[in-house]
């Protein structure tokens, strides 16, 4: 298969530039000469329907969520409907600054406070907060709320558990948060060995990092069991939510004892 570069001719084109809304600057103002180029860059000249048929043919080289399912146990990812990133890319959003006036943003804040509302209606919690741009950006956010509360109450807990079973960012994430991680090995079943939990959940413990349903898509039928040891040693309990569309329906996640919850926009709300 050749290369874009290779499809190329002479004076042919394919694209059509949106008006620049910054015309008025001159690049010398906000880019240092130390990072400008001074040449032009050389693209391929080719013709739209080339450029589209190129890229669908390498897009087709991989299986992905528009082809079919997609079943890893850990990341129930799914068709993301085109028209959100139609939304996603009004003018209203794309040019909304965090420093903006609040007069200027009120539609975006009447946005986000609307879905806080329907998130914490979703998963039994008391409050949400939209700035992690990721999911394991959500973990990280998660595991230092969980170090700051400790050390709000005066504990050094330098100890994070996280099972074997779990979303494979979460050692990860555990770590940059300062914790120690201690793995929890699943039991035959492959759920959260009982009783493995409550001889590793002591008072050096911060907590457990659980997905459920876990990587191997099975539900840990013991959360309550697990909530209580959790709980009744002091720690607390993160639920990872790259499966939460799975417990739908079934319990939320407030409900069942979680006291952190992080939710994936392209895996539960898909």
């Amino acid at each position: 298969m050749r290369l874009i570069f290779e499809k190329g001719v002479q004076g042919r084109d394919g694209y059509s530039l949106p008006r620049d809304a910054f015309a008025e600057i001159e690049v010398n103002e906000c880019v240092p000469d130390y990072a400008a180029v001074g040449t032009k860059k050389t693209l391929s000249e080719v013709s739209e329907i080339d450029v589209v048929r190129h890229f669908t043919r390498l897009s087709k080289f991989n299986y992905g969520v528009d082809d079919g399912l997609y079943p890893l146990g850990s990341c129930t990812m799914k068709y993301n409907p085109k028209i959100g990133e139609k939304l996603a890319s009004l003018d209203g959003f794309v040019y909304a600054h965090p420093l903006a006036p609040e007069e200027t943003v009120q539609g975006c804040l009447k946005v986000m406070y609307h879905l806080n509302d329907l998130l914490c209606e979703i998963t039994g919690v008391d409050q949400y907060t939209m700035a992690p741009a990721a999911g394991a950006h959500g973990e990280l956010t998660g595991n230092l709320i969980m170090r700051a509360y400790f050390a709000d109450c005066g504990q050094r807990r330098p100890k994070m558990l996280v099972p074997d079973s779990a979303h494979g960012t979460n050692p990860a994430s555990a770590a940059m948060s300062g914790f120690n991680v201690v793995e929890v090995k699943s039991n035959d079943n492959g759920t959260v060995d009982i009783e493995q939990l409550s001889e590793l959940m002591d008072e050096q413990t911060a907590g457990l990092m659980l997905t459920n349903p876990n990587t191997v898509g099975l539900y840990d039928d013991e959360i309550r069991n697990i909530e209580r040891i959790i709980h009744n040693r002091g720690g607390l309990l993160y639920y990872d939510g790259a499966n939460l569309n799975a417990s739908l329906g079934i319990i939320r996640p407030g409900d069942a004892g979680f006291d952190i919850v992080h939710l994936n926009l392209h895996k539960t709300l898909g």
